[in-house]
């Protein structure tokens, strides 16, 4: 029983070698389309070496062999409906990697890398709304539209695919034209266009890779895509609660929705794959599995205007995140029209599944308008510095203005001794009189007797300058503060300074921070500016 395990696996270990000694090895013939491509040995090597360098990586290969396995059922019908050799599907390959953000130097996008003058010229549109260079079934579409025309004029499939590099007026100019043109059988050497030669050597590469691997895996289990066609008009975020996929899911393998609507004057197909997550419901989940697709990894998504403007205009640079703290803060959110808890949890940069959690509720739950959502956010630094500075802020010495002056808070002058002469109460003839006072003690002494008080008899007299000051001082302060307060009280509208935050005018104002948010629409990430004016009544 053993020995018959032990031949089995060697036959099998034999079989495999040899199928990747072949596949190693380009043959002298090549096919694209109906028309024969024989290899010159002096093309052999550059073959060699561009087969050398794609299976450098196996991780990059076995990616790879993922995707195509996936994205080419959605790609062969096209071709096919076209009358395109189906080994152009490669060429997306060559072009791309099958990633619908990869952009050239020539600022060409998307899966078919298109400039956007060509994409218009094919039937493409790119807009604020949309590019559908990015979408893989109007991109490929697209270039169908290219390549026959081009083959009309060139009457042979390997010029055709040389003149998606160089383009049909430069080609119509060079001597291969006319020596291609309805040929059936071409030979290639060194010396021809290293386009070509790496065509060649991708679609050979390829075709045997995902020859032997359909061979030794049984795909049956793989994911598949799912397709939504009536989206006519419709947000990504309803769909999203609709079908019961992660928002940031159906916008990351839809990249070509610039915005979160798809347009109402064409019919478009929304896709991903079928193993992303699905959320938990009691209730049906309409979906139709279509072909087997997995969508390339997305970069950005970047957003096109309807004017001509420089490519460079088309990707701005990405805004960075502030950066948050440990400190958690919780509050409620009350539901406005419109709005779900995909909507709600990415207004307060949370995770759908944390949302639901902290609520009590579950995926297929409902919520109704006014419904209070508790959520919660993590507070940035700026913030939680913004605030400490101000409680520094508090405790400095009060500062009042008026409209006229700036009235500091006066200190009491401390009762000191003094080392000044001290006033003596003289008797004559049956009456006492006081000399005029110069210190703010005295001490009283009969003439009758040398005897002085003891310190315990000593009276203290208040400086009369002193307290006068004193209750001047107060009577300031009370007036100024109470023109602040009438001031504050019967404007609606503040007008930023130097060194203010929110914190501080809110608490100014005896408002929250939310308020002003609220009020003047400053969105999640608030910045204000000197001179800027507030709302601080609703």
């Amino acid at each position: 029983m053993i020995q018959k395990k032990l031949l089995f696996l060697f036959l099998w270990l034999s079989c495999y070698i040899s199928n990747s000694l072949i596949a190693r090895t380009p043959t002298d013939t090549l096919s694209l389309g109906n028309l024969k491509v024989a290899v010159h040995p002096s093309a052999k090597s550059i073959l060699e070496k561009e087969w050398a360098m794609l299976g450098a990586n196996k991780k990059f290969v076995g990616m790879m062999k993922e995707k195509m396995r996936l994205f080419f059922p959605l790609i062969e019908p096209i071709l096919k409906e076209g009358n395109i050799p189906e080994d152009f599907k490669y060429l997306c390959v060559q072009e791309s990697s099958l990633n619908p953000n990869a952009v050239s130097t020539s600022n060409a996008v998307g899966y078919w890398q298109f400039k956007l003058e060509t994409a218009k010229d094919v039937g493409l549109r790119v807009n604020k709304e949309v590019d559908e260079r990015r979408h893989i079934m109007e991109a490929t579409k697209g270039a169908v539209n290219y390549l026959s025309r081009n083959n009309t004029v060139l009457d042979n499939w390997l010029s055709t695919l040389l003149s998606y590099r160089l383009g049909l007026g430069t080609l119509k100019k060079m001597p291969l034209a006319t020596d291609w043109s309805g040929k059936s059988l071409i030979e290639v050497d060194s010396s021809t266009d290293w386009y070509v030669l790496r065509f060649l050597a991708y679609k050979h590469f390829w075709e045997t890779e995902l020859q032997l691997n359909s061979e030794e895996n049984n795909t049956s289990a793989a994911p598949s895509m799912i397709t939504y066609t009536q989206v006519k008009g419709k947000n990504l975020m309803e769909l999203s609660d609709e079908w019961k996929v992660s928002y940031d899911d159906l916008k990351k393998y839809n990249s070509w929705v610039l915005k979160d609507w798809v347009p109402e004057d064409k019919e478009y197909t929304l896709y991903h794959p079928s193993n992303v997550s699905i959320f938990e419901s009691k209730g049906p989940v309409s979906m139709a599995a279509q072909n087997t697709v997995l969508t390339a990894s997305i970069d950005t998504n970047k957003l096109y205007v309807e004017k001509e403007v420089p490519q460079e205009a088309l990707y701005p640079k990405k805004k960075h995140k502030p950066i948050l703290s440990d400190k958690v803060e919780m509050r409620w959110h009350t539901v406005e029209a419109g709005e779900s808890l995909t909507s709600i949890a990415k207004k307060y940069d949370m995770k759908l599944p944390d949302l639901v959690k902290i609520n009590g509720l579950d995926m297929s739950s409902t919520i109704n308008l006014g419904q209070k959502i508790k959520v919660s956010r993590k507070i940035p630094m700026l913030e939680l510095i913004a605030e400490q500075l101000d409680e520094k802020a508090k405790k400095e010495p009060v500062m009042v203005n008026t409209p006229t002056e700036r009235i500091e808070k006066i200190e009491k002058p401390e009762k000191t001794e003094s080392d000044e002469p001290k006033v003596r109460i003289k008797s004559n003839t049956g009456s006492d009189y006081i000399d005029p006072a110069v210190s703010r003690e005295i001490t009283i002494r009969s003439e009758n007797s040398e005897k002085d008080y003891t310190p315990s008899q000593t009276t203290p007299v208040e400086n009369p300058i002193s307290k006068a000051a004193e209750k001047i001082s107060s009577s300031l302060e009370i007036k100024a503060i109470s023109i602040a307060r009438e001031k504050t009280n019967s404007t609606s509208i503040h007008l930023v300074k130097s060194g203010e935050t929110l914190f501080r005018i809110a608490s100014q104002y005896g408002i929250t921070v939310q308020n002003l948010l609220d009020w003047n629409k400053l969105g999640k990430n608030p910045k204000i500016q000197v001179g800027q004016q507030l709302k601080v009544k609703p």
